[in-house]
């Protein structure tokens, strides 16, 4: 049984130094961020041209964050 992923806290401005880290603070933010949307459903699976999943967000789910 995997254990739930928590929605993660979004960085403040200022806890990227801007001095190109990999991963920068906000990569990792967003990498967890996808995982914790698709977990909740808020991603959907499409097909790209080639037949293979892509995730992406749906439009009625990006209005929300307009």
């Amino acid at each position: 049984m995997q254990s739930k992923i928590l929605k993660p806290i979004k960085p403040e401005n200022d806890d990227c130094c801007g001095g190109g880290c990999c991963p920068c603070v906000w990569d990792t933010y967003f990498n967890q961020l996808d995982r914790w949307e698709e977990q909740e459903g808020i991603l959907q699976p499409a097909k790209t041209a080639g037949g293979a999943d892509e995730t992406v967000m749906s439009e009625d789910d990006t209005t929300k964050w307009r």
